[in-house]
């Protein structure tokens, strides 16, 4: 038997054996947290001027203009 989980959404206790909604107690909790991160809720984070200063000093990717994408 595993041991009782608590919902990340309603922080209800339940068994992780009466839900499909792993690892939220029900599919309404699921739906509340993907709401969450879709109106920005909750984010990653990311240290923007860090991430633009690795970006700029990383070459491109593709830099032989003889390379051509064949489809």
């Amino acid at each position: 038997m595993l041991a009782p989980l608590r919902c990340p959404t309603c922080r209800h206790v339940f068994e992780s054996t009466y839900t499909v909604a792993m690892p939220f107690c029900s599919e309404r909790c699921r739906q509340i947290d993907l709401g969450q991160w879709l109106d920005e809720e909750h984010a990653l984070p990311l240290d923007i001027e860090k991430h633009l200063e690795e970006q700029a000093t990383q070459p491109p990717e593709n830099d032989d203009p003889d390379d051509e994408v064949s489809w």
